[in-house]
């Protein structure tokens, strides 16, 4: 066991310092003070992308906007934390338990995080340690915790003794492992387990799109994909192509998407090339892979389906399956449960509502435009965290 926050005092001193507190009310002032304290740490961090994309939803504007939506749909109803909520936060995505974290304390929860070992020492987590340690947030300082520690010791099980909610981020693995831990009957869980998501693009709009719009486009579909190294649940790795002139925007949009890659000075990690160019081979053993395209900066698998084995053996770092539809109402076909997030480009909201109306499985969760797939929003995964951090109090 490793305590980031507190400093100087064991675990279990720790948890019953925690346990002591009175929990905030939503939305407390101290909470909306630390939050933007934060924002303006976070923007600043310009070598880190997603870091400031962390401080831009925690900007003043959106969280009021997050308070006057919530105040409009309690309106006369008591609600209440839950009381200790226990994250549990992914390796692959370094940014993600802030904003489980800040729903929760946003929610008036005292809170108990465990990050990945990798999070020994970086520069987010220096700032957060930084901030919390100011003497106008110590409230805030005393209701949080933050470790890690080795799955073989027992502390998820005597946090998941205490704890009212318990948030898992990780692989279906790792959901699978700590559901195998008993949680406090009262309690309930949020679990985010392996997902996958793809872009659909109209090949007309691509076409239609002048050099500055295509720039645009590819900018937005570079961030979506390697901010995390398309090792975030919601970057596309399904490119489908919809419309009449696939082949032609097709040439136009990835030798243009090469180029901004280059411009870009992405770093190309040996290993990473290595296992796009192996899963690139395992793959050309199926039938259902008609074409194989290994770039310098992406792998390109044209297929006439993509079943669930090629999801979970999807490798990141630039692989792309692809996928062609006459429609954008011949998707269903190919959509499943695991699939989370579409990001869109050329195509009108009722078509999208149409698409989501037509799916038969429980797949898809989220619908954004292009450059937005990567985004937070206080629902996820078809999940409201505000909602599910807070309980009601029924007074006859």
């Amino acid at each position: 066991m490793k305590l980031f926050w507190p400093i100087d005092i064991s675990f279990d001193q720790a948890i019953e310092n925690l346990k002591s507190k009175n929990t905030f009310t939503p939305f407390d002032e101290e909470v909306l003070l630390f939050t933007q304290a934060l924002s303006k740490r976070l923007v600043k961090m310009r070598q880190m992308p997603e870091v400031v994309a962390l401080g831009y939803w925690l900007r003043k504007a959106n969280i009021m906007g997050m308070q006057k939506e919530w105040n409009n749909q309690n309106k006369g109803r008591l609600i209440k934390s839950r009381g200790v909520v226990f994250h549990i936060a992914p390796s692959n995505v370094d940014t993600i338990f802030v904003y489980s974290w800040m729903l929760s304390l946003l929610a008036g929860n005292r809170n108990i995080i465990r990050v990945s070992s990798k999070e020994q020492s970086n520069e987010l987590m220096d700032l957060i340690l930084a901030e919390i340690a100011r003497p106008e947030f110590e409230k805030i300082a005393k209701q949080t915790i933050i470790c890690t520690y080795n799955y073989e010791e027992n502390y998820g099980e005597r946090i998941s003794e205490i704890c009212h909610t318990r948030v898992i981020w990780g692989g279906n693995h790792t959901v699978q492992r700590i559901r195998q831990i008993s949680l406090n009957p009262m309690a309930n869980e949020l679990a985010f387990p392996d997902r996958f998501s793809l872009a659909v693009l109209s090949a007309e709009a691509v076409m239609n799109t002048n050099h500055n719009e295509l720039n645009e486009l590819l900018e937005k579909f570079y961030n979506d994909v390697f901010w995390f190294d398309q090792m975030a649940c919601s970057s596309p790795r399904l490119v489908v192509w919809s419309g009449n002139q696939k082949e032609k925007a097709k040439v136009r949009f990835w030798s243009a998407f090469e180029n901004k890659i280059k411009n870009k000075q992405y770093e190309l990690m040996a290993a990473t090339q290595v296992l796009k160019y192996t899963t690139s081979l395992w793959m050309a053993t199926e039938t259902d892979v008609k074409h194989i395209e290994n770039g310098k900066y992406f792998s390109r698998l044209q297929v006439t389906d993509v079943p669930l084995e090629a999801r979970e053996r999807h490798c990141g770092g630039g692989l792309f399956f692809e996928y062609d539809v006459e429609y954008l109402s011949d998707l269903p076909k190919v959509i499943i449960d695991k699939d989370q997030t579409l990001a869109y480009f050329g195509f009108e909201y009722s078509d999208l509502e149409s698409l989501v109306n037509s799916i038969t499985t429980r797949g898809l969760d989220r619908i954004v435009p292009i450059g937005q797939a990567l985004n937070f929003d206080g629902v996820w995964d078809g999940q409201s965290f505000l909602k599910s951090f807070t309980r009601e109090v029924v007074i006859l």
